[in-house]
């Protein structure tokens, strides 16, 4: 009887842990360092995306992104497609101002969430991947 009821507590304390453990998963296995850090040279309502960790520039700028964008190498800001390393969510209001960073074009591949005022000052997976962000209603 003890066993049972010492297995029993072990599945209600599996599950009780269960939504903890799933809320704080990231998509394809990233591990983003997140932070509140503002880099100060983000502007209202974009996603700022840096060629170095820590919100560096590397010699190139910022690049910015107000909309979504399934391509990057299809803007301005193609020259940050598959060379970002750190990245600002600057985003506005409360519908619509979390976005997800993805690693391949279409909102496929490995991916991350931000919401409003949160960064990923780095994260070995994403590091040198992106090529799309798609903003999203409500938090991550």
């Amino acid at each position: 009887m003890r066993t049972s009821k010492r297995a029993l507590l072990g599945l209600a304390l599996a599950a009780a842990l269960l939504p903890i453990a799933a809320s704080t998963a990231q998509a394809g296995g990233t591990t983003p360092t997140y932070s509140q850090w503002n880099p100060g040279n983000c502007p209202v309502g974009q996603l700022c995306v840096y060629k170095d960790a820590n919100y560096g520039q590397g010699g190139v700028g910022i690049a910015m992104f107000k909309y979504d964008n399934p391509i990057w190498s299809d803007t301005r800001n193609a020259y940050i497609a598959h060379e970002d390393s750190s990245w600002f969510n600057n985003g506005t209001g409360t519908s619509y101002s979390s976005v997800v960073v993805y690693a391949d074009n279409g909102y496929g591949g490995n991916s991350f969430c931000l919401d409003k005022g949160w960064g990923n000052t780095w994260d070995r997976v994403a590091n040198d991947q992106g090529e799309a962000n798609r903003w999203v209603n409500g938090p991550c």
